[in-house]
């Protein structure tokens, strides 16, 4: 199809389709005191756990967990004593929000002009694919609309989210996948179009 005849198919579908950005903040972890630090150096320890399917709040299993279950494949998180928490080993609940990174976001929601909402609630996302020791991601909407400007051109923001980074695959074999925790709750903000 031509690039005319392309855009008039989609315009007439109703196709509309915005990214999701992602961007690492340079604060502290998100729900752990602990610094937000990549390495490269030789962890000091390692933890092996499998990963089961839980009923929601409702009493509901989630269809792509419990396939994910069925797999039994092993994950290994490999984590350096100095740099990980309890709250990253999912062995304590989180801690409170880091301040810093909750100004940030605000920072940015104001520069484009987003609407802040009044509460933040921390929503738990599953996770089926191990890169969280918990079997799911935190996550907040803190503000709607708003847009950027770039060049002549304005796009608009959908939502502002801040949410806890995932870990990092070192490797995958046959039935277990390695895992380093380090990136392991770095907040994000979530920007979508």
């Amino acid at each position: 199809m031509e690039n005319k005849e392309n855009k008039e198919y989609w315009n007439k579908i109703g196709l509309i389709a915005g990214i999701e950005c992602h961007q690492q903040l340079d604060t502290g972890k998100l729900f752990s005191r602990t610094p937000s630090k990549l390495r490269e150096d030789k962890t000091d320890k390692k933890i092996t756990r499998r990963l089961r399917a839980s009923a929601s709040e409702l009493g509901e299993f989630d269809k792509a967990a419990m396939e994910a279950m069925q797999r039994k494949e092993k994950f290994e998180y490999e984590y350096y004593n100095d740099t990980i928490s309890l709250v990253e080993l999912d062995e304590e609940p989180p801690q409170k929000a880091d301040k810093d990174a909750i100004k940030t976001i605000i920072e940015v929601a104001l520069m484009t002009k987003s609407e802040i909402l009044d509460k933040a609630y921390v929503m738990r996302k599953t996770v089926i694919d191990g890169s969280n020791t918990s079997g799911f991601q935190r996550t907040a909407i803190i503000s709607i609309g708003g847009n950027i400007q770039i060049n002549e051109k304005k796009i608009g923001i959908d939502t502002i989210a801040i949410e806890e980074d995932a870990s990092k695959i070192i490797e995958k074999k046959e039935g277990k996948i390695i895992y380093r925790l380090d990136r392991l709750g770095i907040p994000l903000i979530e920007l979508t179009t």
